[in-house]
């Protein structure tokens, strides 16, 4: 995403509904454009307050461009089997088995 032109409240709104949108479709990366000025200079504070960013490199040193690496999505998780289902399922298979 470029954010490079853009005044830095609206490049970072644009930057986190980008981040949340990447969580929300599992994608692990971001490419963002910043330019060199302000914004990049600013980019990695941005990065540590989003709940979405692990963290942010420069690729091939290039100070203007970013690549910000994204959360895991967590998925639902399926409900813990109770300690009586674990129960009940191995007398079920010691009956079939044994």
């Amino acid at each position: 995403m470029d954010l490079h032109g853009l005044d830095l409240n609206t490049a970072w709104e644009e930057y986190r509904k980008a981040t949340e949108e990447c969580y929300n479709k599992k994608i692990k990366n971001l490419k963002v454009i910043t330019g060199k000025g302000e914004m990049s200079k600013e980019f990695l504070g941005w990065v540590h307050a989003d709940p979405f960013a692990i963290s942010a490199r420069n690729p091939e040193n290039n100070k203007g461009s970013w690549t910000v690496s994204i959360k895991k999505h967590k998925t639902e998780n399926k409900p813990k089997k109770s300690a009586k289902e674990v129960c009940f399922y191995q007398f079920q298979a010691h009956r079939l088995l044994g």
